[in-house]
Order: structure tokens, then sequence, then C-alpha cells
């Protein structure tokens, strides 16, 4: 059996997971079934909730928010990490460092937590996070 190991997630991860329309979809449910079978932990960022809950809202209704919210906030299999103001002294540096990239503020977060954490899987179907120096997009 294989030792345990950590990624962050992000907004595209989670709102492909929660929108049968999405394109990746059936992979995001597949990629989480299988990391989740090897008893591996996602990292939820404050910035990544309230940026799903706020897109989730916004495109599939409160509903769909509220229910995808409640598992995010209670499941164990996702670790709630909060940045830190000195990490957010990062994003903005990231954020005004790589103009010629389209990483949103939230992107540069994920990122800087990537870093400081040393998780370099980030659960996402962003291109942005494969245009980062160190992260390894799941899935593959």
């Amino acid at each position: 059996m294989s030792m345990p190991h950590t990624a962050l997630i992000d907004t595209s991860a989670i709102f492909a997971l929660s929108n049968q329309n999405d394109p990746h979809h059936v992979h995001a449910g597949d990629e989480l079934k299988m990391w989740l079978s090897r008893r591996n932990t996602l990292i939820l960022s404050d910035w990544v909730f309230a940026e799903s809950m706020t897109l989730l809202k916004a495109r599939l209704g409160v509903s769909v928010a509220l229910r995808v919210g409640r598992e995010l906030r209670s499941n164990p299999v996702y670790r709630w990490v909060a940045l830190s103001p000195n990490d957010e002294r990062e994003v903005w540096t990231s954020f005004q460092k790589y103009t010629d990239k389209d990483w949103s503020y939230i992107d540069c977060g994920v990122w800087v937590m990537s870093q400081r954490l040393r998780v370099p899987q980030v659960f996402a179907f962003d291109r942005h996070f494969k245009q980062m120096p160190g992260v390894v997009c799941l899935p593959k």
C-alpha cells in the first residue's frame, strides 16, 4: 500500500465535481475517487472556498453552493488552511511579478500556499497552474 499524499484543491476542480455539465466532471470524479481510495488529503484554502461558493451560487444556484459548501466544511478529507498575512503579501508580490500571465489573484494564492506547505500537487483543471514553477497538476 502506498503512503498517503496531499494536494491542494482549486475552484476549477470543485466546480467540475459539482457540475454534471462540466466537460471535466467525469474525469474529476474518477480522480477524486482514486485519490481518496488511497487515504489522501485535499487542502482547501479559505480563499478557494470563498471563490467556489461565489461561482457555484452564480452558475448553479444557492442549493448547489450550500450542498457543496457543507460537504467541503464537514468532510475530514478536506483540510482547511487559511492564508496568513505573510502569505497574502507573497500573493501580492507574485501577482505583480507575473504580469505576463493571466493568473488570477486566487491562483496566486494557491501557488503561494503550495510553496509554503511544500505541496506541489494541485487538483485543478485551470491551465494557469501548468505555467507555475514547481506545481504538478492533478489529474496528470
